[in-house]
């Protein structure tokens, strides 16, 4: 059997889970979601930690943790799993498209300062491929014209900035225990924060407008009306918590994060070893002092050797630029979000409005690092681009 991604500490977890017979995580302390929280937040650095059910549900929260609202602008790259643009089109915002670094497809910093609007609110910076953006340049960008910066770290644990883990430089950071991520327990999210009124918004939007607040954050009290007593239903919100069952294995997971991320480490260093001075094919390209936790590796065609794609070569196509989606192709069409909200006259979901994203998309060539994966069939797939690519550039 190959490198086992789950094992005897999930299972033990989740059969304390089993004996409680309380799978949801409720108003107790002590319990997994709890403890999860708390050693999530020992381990990024950060003073409030909430878990939620998916990633998608953490791109939503902090969002809401900002204060994005209805009408407002949200900065967003292209190049990402698509829950990082449309999280905006839940709260009635309209995410604005900002072009990418085509050596990565990760935010720049100019493409942000080209985006600002009156009616930008924030930006989300998505940490791609596990390779840290340049985050200080951005947040810089950002405070200047008064935005929130959220971080998506979805593909990013344990990447580093400047000595600094990512995830620790905006407002709010979002993460995804989804399975393919660095720890994962199928489906999850976590959303970060040292701000105590971010968390309590954050809280609200995912938990049906209640304040289960932690961290010593007060919780107001609910109220009686016509002389019936409420719930305590602060706001609007959705059901987004954690299961027990999730944050055990959840836990269970980040106990392990250190030899996961090891494991990936050799998957790259296979790669890096198949393509390294192939020609016509570039490494991944990275920031200078950053620390790099690959979720994927975006190797890259050479445009100095050649002017093909990888669709012409047949290795594949990167497919996540995310206003072609037909979604936002029928936003263009309607001239508003999915959800009602009209689109201003200069916001477009048209082809070539991220030039930079369409040029490098179809230049890169992805290749997995997950713990899972066999390192000899990594190594030769890697191989099989290299000369795949060394032929077509002759």
């Amino acid at each position: 059997m190959g490198f086992e991604i789950f094992g005897r500490e999930e299972l033990a977890n989740l059969e304390q889970v089993i004996e409680s017979q309380q799978a949801w995580r409720g108003l107790e302390e002590g319990n997994f979601c709890s403890r999860f929280e708390d050693a999530f937040g020992q381990h990024v650095g950060r003073r409030y930690v909430l878990a939620v059910n998916s990633g998608t549900s953490a791109n939503e929260t902090a969002l809401a943790a900002c204060g994005v609202g209805p009408g407002d602008e949200v900065i967003v790259p292209p190049c990402s799993f698509i829950a990082s643009s449309l999280a905006p089109v839940a709260l009635g915002a309209v995410p604005v498209f900002a072009d990418v670094d085509p050596r990565n497809l990760i935010l720049t910093p100019e493409a942000v300062e080209a985006a600002v609007t009156p009616k930008a609110k924030a930006v989300v910076v998505v940490h791609l491929w596990g390779i840290p953006a340049q985050i200080e340049p951005i947040v810089a960008v950002a405070r200047r014209h008064g935005l929130a910066v959220v971080e998506d770290c979805a593909q990013a644990y344990d990447a580093y900035s400047g000595g600094r883990m990512v995830g620790t430089f905006g407002d709010v950071a979002c993460y995804s225990l989804q399975q393919s991520k660095h720890i994962t327990c199928g489906e999850g999210g976590i959303v970060t924060t040292d701000d105590p009124e971010a968390y309590a918004r954050a809280y609200l939007y995912s938990n049906c407008g209640m304040p289960w607040y932690r961290y010593g954050v007060d919780r107001p009290r609910p109220s009686e009306v016509a002389g019936i007593p409420t719930r305590g239903h602060f706001a609007f919100g959705h059901n987004y918590r954690m299961s027990e069952l999730q944050a055990a294995v959840a836990l269970a997971q980040l106990g392990k994060i250190d030899a996961l991320n090891a494991r990936r480490a050799q998957i790259v260093q296979a790669i890096e070893e198949e393509i390294k001075g192939a020609p016509g094919l570039l490494l991944a390209y990275s920031y200078p002092d950053t620390k790099v936790n690959h979720w994927a590796y975006p190797a890259r065609l050479d445009p100095e050797q050649t002017d093909l794609t990888t669709a012409d070569i047949g290795i594949g196509r990167y497919n996540e630029v995310n206003y072609l989606e037909s979604v936002y192709q029928r936003m263009q069409r309607e001239r508003r979000t999915s959800v009602g909200i009209p689109l201003p006259d200069y916001v477009s979901y048209e082809p070539g409005i991220c030039p930079q994203a369409e040029a490098g998309a179809r230049r890169l060539a992805v290749l997995m690092t997950h713990p899972a994966s066999e390192i000899d069939e990594v190594r030769a797939q890697a191989r099989q681009i290299a000369e795949k690519v060394r032929r077509a550039v002759g």
